[in-house]
């Protein structure tokens, strides 16, 4: 193994918790789905700054400061992709007010699966299977993809339900 090989491998052995907590800092729970994502974009960085001659003086504040970043650089990007209609409520169009706490359990769970029946069929397993309350990982093993394949899948199946359930005319409610 190569001298940058051998450091890189001891700065994530010795230093990987702290990249992780930082990580699970700014991504919390709204954005946990990131934070493998994020934590990749991480070693690439620190990899490609190994390989560039560049050693690290000061490798925990580095590395933390690292992680930081790259985590708030990944949930401001998504958040200016998929912002979130919940957080501004002055600024929905009418036709997205809809109110679903008026109705009860069943009604609900028979809205929720005639959106799912809007969804691709590889979308909607992948969603059905979430709600569940199969991890990335189980849903991957149950489909046979890969874990970023799941998440991506799970991801986008949970903003295209957004979509769908925002475009449901008030009438069907």
């Amino acid at each position: 193994m190569s001298a940058v090989g051998e450091r890189f491998e001891q700065l994530v052995r010795d230093h990987s918790r702290v990249m992780a907590a930082a990580i699970r800092r700014v991504c919390g729970r709204r954005h946990r789905i990131l934070t493998a994502d994020v934590e990749q974009d991480v070693y690439l960085a620190l990899w490609k700054r190994l390989q560039g001659g560049n050693d690290i003086d000061y490798p925990v504040s580095y590395l933390y400061k690292m992680a930081l970043n790259t985590a708030l650089s990944a949930v401001r990007k998504i958040e200016q992709e998929f912002p979130l209609l919940e957080d501004e409520p002055d600024s929905r169009p009418a036709s997205v007010a809809h109110d679903f706490s008026g109705l009860s359990p069943a009604e609900r769970s028979r809205l929720l699966d005639q959106v799912l029946e809007k969804l691709d069929a590889e979308h909607a397993r992948a969603l059905r299977a979430y709600l569940a309350g199969f991890g990335h990982k189980e849903v991957a093993a149950l489909f046979g993809w890969s874990e970023s394949v799941a998440r991506h899948k799970v991801y986008r199946s949970i903003e295209r339900l957004k979509t769908k359930m925002r475009e449901e005319p008030e009438d069907e409610h």
